[in-house]
């Protein structure tokens, strides 16, 4: 994501969204009663002389106070929906509309108060910019490929070695490693791809290094795993191998997060439930906060967001890190404590 403008004085963030990415974080940062500037399609409807109606399509610029949004995450669209408070002239005030955001669309977002966990989103999503990382698990028979994103991770491959027993033909066996390397050289190109974490069990790394192309010299960080599939990646992402390489990938770092606060568990500083979390707040005994994204979305759904969104400003006046997760593994975790969780100071 490009930052054009950062106003926060006025509260004001302009923003060019570069990629499918751009427009989920976008989505974790618009709240219900921001407002959203940008430009839309507008239809009108003009009266001829016969009295035949005829309607024409417009490009205006309009704002609209946010009452809705939506992101799909199989077409990559976002929809900003809300009362239209200014913009063209044509534009009735009052009216609803939606903003449709896609890639290179240009947004400003206006909040009466950005709160950390808003701009550590923003940061994320410019430190995201390019920065494509690959997973790549794989043993002796079969190997899987995956991207990280905002939200965790997509499955992009999996590959099955026709590979003889232990003992038998090596050549087989380097055979199915050069389909790995060439694959990984297919995707890291593909992607734009500078970090590849390649992760094996046992020494299986050490075949695949063998047949890495110069391509891919300098890229790729080998760690290791104790299964070859989609449920290592969790195991994966708190490996120090990876913790060091993507530092600032948000799956890496909220799963650390949140281990990070369950620490508390065993010192007696674990907090839950939402009663327990605004008592805690209120006596000024809140070092760190925690929310999934899955409560947020669904409390606004279901109408009780405010009591929620008074929690986390509280927690972030009396100086509480206030975090929202966005990922898979780190959300399961919290969400099976009520979605919402923190670490008391004493």
């Amino acid at each position: 994501m490009k930052i054009l403008l950062k106003d926060l004085r006025h509260g004001t963030v302009k923003a060019a969204a570069e990629s499918a990415d751009d427009l989920w974080y976008l989505y974790t940062i618009v709240d219900e009663g921001d407002t959203c500037v940008g430009e839309s399609e507008y239809k009108f409807k003009l009266e001829s002389g016969s009295g035949n109606a005829k309607v024409v399509k417009k490009r205006v610029w309009v704002a609209v106070r946010v009452g809705k949004t939506e992101f799909s995450k199989h077409t990559g669209q976002l929809r900003v929906s809300g009362t239209v408070t200014d913009g063209s002239e044509e534009v009735p005030r009052g009216s609803h509309h939606t903003l449709d955001v896609a890639e290179g669309y240009r947004i400003e977002i206006r909040k009466e108060r950005w709160m950390d966990y808003h701009l550590e989103k923003l940061d994320d999503a410019v430190k995201g910019s390019g920065l494509a990382t690959l997973l790549v698990l794989f043993d002796r028979e079969k190997a899987l490929f995956a991207r990280l994103t905002p939200s965790g991770h997509e499955k992009l491959l999996e590959l099955k070695g026709d590979v003889p027993k232990k003992g038998m033909d090596e050549a087989k066996t380097g055979s199915f490693y050069r389909e790995i390397a060439a694959k990984m050289e297919e995707h890291a190109q593909r992607l734009g791809a500078q970090r590849i974490v390649a992760a094996s069990p046992g020494f299986w790394k050490e075949y695949l290094r063998r047949e890495l192309p110069h391509s891919l010299a300098g890229k790729v960080v080998f760690a290791s795993v104790s299964e070859a599939d989609e449920s290592a990646i969790g195991e994966l992402m708190r490996s120090p191998e990876l913790t060091r390489t993507l530092e600032g990938e948000r799956s890496a770092r909220e799963i650390a997060i949140v281990d990070g606060a369950l620490e508390a568990l065993g010192k007696d500083r674990l907090v839950y439930g939402r009663a327990d979390l605004e008592a805690a707040a209120a006596a000024g005994n809140l070092a760190t906060l925690l929310v999934t994204e899955r409560t947020v979305m669904r409390e606004r759904e279901e109408g009780t967001f405010p009591a929620l969104e008074a929690l986390m400003r509280k927690a972030s006046d009396i100086g509480a890190k206030v975090h929202l997760l966005s990922t898979e593994e780190a959300m399961r975790k919290i969400d099976s404590l009520g979605g919402a969780a923190g670490a008391r100071r004493w």
